[in-house]
């Protein structure tokens, strides 16, 4: 059985077993009615973001987040006649799985550091800063679910679908060589040239002594392995970690999380977050595996990084 079969296999049993008119109208609704408040009012943008990276602003981002997640969480489970409100170990993983979001919303310590360091010019502030940018979650993530994981989760291989075991590599590869061609085409635009490379190394002057390539290699190490947190945290902890409390329930509540994530991106982005997140979570509840939602992040993100650098190196500006 090849890997689109089994995957089209898993979407089909899912659906089959999960679809409930009522509550799939409330979730398109809920989201519906969030997603036009979001834009409408620049909800993320103007109160979220104005809240700086602050404790305050740490709060706001847990009782954002939370809003999301038990907004369809609970009247799933009344709609459904699951048994998961009743569990305790339900509340305790959820909330504690929240708030370590909403810190990240917020996180701000690794800024701090930086402003206290001494003796540094700005071409190494810059590299550093988006180096932390991404490295902190490293140790903001993994504490936390490896302590999740050994209070609740001993039997389950790997770290929340975090393994190798049933991961086939291939028709991610497929998807992304056919991609390519087409990021290609859009690196022309003036746009793109602005936001990639994430880390521009030309504007440093040699920061630290390291070369242009080594700072690319520091820095794109982080930055790629970073979206491991992405899946991680949402297919991984929620889905694969919340199974054993909420078996095929743990979706949903899920995807809408993962949509208010993207509320301070474009619309398009956070509309497609919702089929996106959806398809994604059906792979790793069945699968155990979070590998191809981060082949497919990490690879996009790799392919837009080294479309940047060509057009900075290949096609410079006159």
């Amino acid at each position: 059985e090849t890997g689109m079969k089994k995957i089209a296999g898993y979407i089909r049993d899912f659906v089959k077993a999960d679809f409930n008119v009522r509550l799939y109208v409330f979730v398109a609704l809920f989201l519906a009615v969030c997603i036009s408040l979001n834009y409408y009012f620049q909800f993320e943008h103007k109160v979220l973001n104005p809240l700086g990276k602050t404790v305050a602003c740490m709060l706001a981002y847990i009782a954002f987040y939370a809003f999301a997640y038990f907004s369809v969480a609970i009247p799933q489970a009344l709609l459904t006649k699951a048994d998961y409100l009743r569990k305790r170990d339900f509340w305790i993983k959820s909330i504690i799985l929240l708030i370590l979001l909403g810190v990240d919303g917020g996180f701000y310590y690794h800024k701090e550091l930086l402003r206290n360091i001494k003796g540094i010019d700005s071409g190494e502030f810059y590299l550093l800063t988006k180096i932390l940018n991404n490295a902190y979650r490293y140790f903001l993530y993994l504490p936390v679910l490896f302590a999740l994981k050994f209070v609740y989760d001993r039997g389950q291989a790997g770290l929340y679908g975090l393994s190798l075991k049933r991961f086939d590599y291939k028709h991610y590869l497929f998807f992304l060589l056919a991609i390519a061609p087409v990021l290609f085409m859009l690196s022309f635009q003036a746009d793109f040239q602005r936001s990639y490379p994430q880390m521009k190394p030309w504007i440093t002057d040699a920061a630290f002594g390291w070369a242009e390539w080594k700072q690319t290699a520091v820095f794109e190490f982080f930055y790629l392995s970073d979206f491991v947190f992405v899946e991680l945290f949402f297919r991984g902890a929620l889905v694969v970690g919340m199974t054993v409390l909420m078996g095929r329930h743990a979706i949903l509540p899920m995807v809408a999380t993962y949509c208010f994530l993207h509320f301070g991106k474009p619309m398009a982005e956070a509309i497609g977050s919702i089929f996106g997140g959806y398809l994604l979570g059906i792979i790793a509840l069945y699968s155990r595996n979070i590998l191809g939602g981060y082949a497919i992040h990490m690879g996009l993100a790799a392919l837009m990084e080294a479309m940047g650098l060509v057009q900075h190196y290949c096609f410079p500006k006159k």
